[in-house]
């Protein structure tokens, strides 16, 4: 059966971005569950969520004891940026992806603009972060890391905070869709 990996991204002990009062590991967390309490209501799915306790490389070595070329990951980040006015939703993929990670990113992103009420970025090669590779994006599974929105830009988290579980559940849908779809 396909399985369904949502992660937060940046765990208990790794706060990820700070801004207007927000930490991203909260935000992540918590629409992580929002997610995963919608699609247990429109799916029967085969869902797995990491452990907030574990650091980055323990969420890759659990994902890779069980992940297949047949399931997804979705990564859930908050972007962050020295200008307030940065804005939008970004979808990151691996480089050389497969076309199956550039659709589900690419309905992801076009799920929170949508949602969401801001720009969309677009899908992005691993490249273009600031990190240049994002180990998250090299397991079996075909994976987008997902830029939800700027948590330092206000307008963006006080939108975000309206919409938040108007997103989950067309997160939600989108996963549904694509695990039948694939």
């Amino acid at each position: 059966m396909k399985r369904i990996f949502i992660t937060a991204g940046h765990h208990n002990r790794d706060s990820g971005a700070v801004g207007n009062g927000y930490q991203e590991n909260k935000l992540t967390q918590e629409l992580r569950g929002l997610i995963t309490a919608k699609l247990r209501e429109i799916a029967c799915l085969n869902i797995w969520n990491d452990n907030d306790d574990d650091t980055l490389a323990q969420v890759i070595a659990k994902i890779n004891q069980v992940a297949t070329a047949d399931d997804f990951l979705l990564e859930i980040h908050f972007d962050s940026a020295d200008r307030a006015a940065a804005s939008g939703t970004t979808a990151l993929i691996a480089t050389g992806a497969r076309e199956k990670s550039k659709d589900f990113a690419k309905q992801l992103a076009n799920d929170v603009a949508a949602i969401v009420g801001i720009s969309n970025r677009g899908v992005k090669d691993e490249t273009e972060s600031n990190r240049g590779r994002l180990g998250i994006l090299h397991t079996k599974a075909s994976s987008c890391l997902l830029e939800i929105a700027f948590i330092s830009n206000p307008k963006d988290m006080e939108r975000y905070q309206i919409y938040k579980e108007s997103l989950a559940l067309a997160i939600a849908t989108t996963i549904r869709d694509t695990l039948a779809k694939y």
